[in-house]
């Protein structure tokens, strides 16, 4: 973030308000504060945006804060609901990969590190869902969909970082790598055990996520490329 920029301050103010409500405040006050990050992180994407406006990010920054809300006032009460906004989500930052990825073929060993580096979240999910699964007999279809579309969003971003290693990619990656850990803790702290670092650490990573995703959408790979080439070597 830019330090130099209105709009930029304005985001870090929000969310450094909306990591206070969460430590000192009952979880239920996010849902005043949490609607200032997404509008904040809103006006930046406007001022700042050269290509012309994505109306599937705008979409997926309003659904994802209705799906917030609805995490705010109790997962286990609103699980289907939020199931379906979610997969919703999901399916939406799978087209701003698309779009922004050319389809050109990868080569084997793309799918063979992809395949070896999903192995562990793979893992990681499967015991998440063996600790929760008490709590998801009764929207087991629901949370499958959840479960597949996150999965693909997260693998996909892991695959066309590797096929593909592009400033845009990369701030996808960190994102979907961001959202993943976030659900860990997500599923743990509504579904298992309630802890308040747990709720501090969700609003960090989301506010995280928010970030580079604006990155991806801002970034053009073209003006990048040659600095970002310059700094891996």
């Amino acid at each position: 973030m830019n330090l130099t920029k209105p709009t930029h301050i304005a985001f870090i103010i929000a969310g450094i308000v909306t990591i206070l409500v969460a430590i000192f405040l009952e979880k239920f006050y996010l849902i005043y504060a949490q609607p200032f990050t997404v509008v904040t992180i809103l006006i930046i994407y406007f001022t700042e945006k050269k290509d012309p406006t994505s109306v599937l990010y705008i979409l997926s920054q309003c659904i994802g804060l209705a799906g917030g809300v609805l995490l705010i006032l109790g997962m286990r009460d609103h699980l289907k609901a939020v199931s379906v906004l979610f997969s919703l989500f999901y399916i939406i930052y799978l087209r701003l990969m698309y779009v922004r990825n050319k389809m050109k073929k990868a080569e084997l060993k793309t799918y063979l590190y992809v395949a070896l580096m999903s192995i562990p979240l793979l893992y990681m999910y499967y015991n998440l869902i063996d600790t929760v699964s008490e709590e998801l007999k009764n929207v087991v279809i629901y949370f499958s969909f959840l479960m597949f579309f996150m999965l693909s969003y997260i693998i996909t971003a892991l695959y066309y970082y590797v096929k593909d290693k592009t400033p845009s990619n990369l701030w996808m990656l960190i994102a979907a790598v961001n959202l993943g850990f976030m659900n860990i803790i997500i599923g743990l702290n509504e579904l298992y055990m309630y802890q308040t670092i747990f709720t501090v650490i969700v609003v960090f990573c989301s506010l995280c996520i928010q970030v580079f995703v604006l990155k991806f959408m801002l970034n053009k790979d073209e003006e990048d490329t040659d600095l970002f080439n310059s700094i891996n070597e």
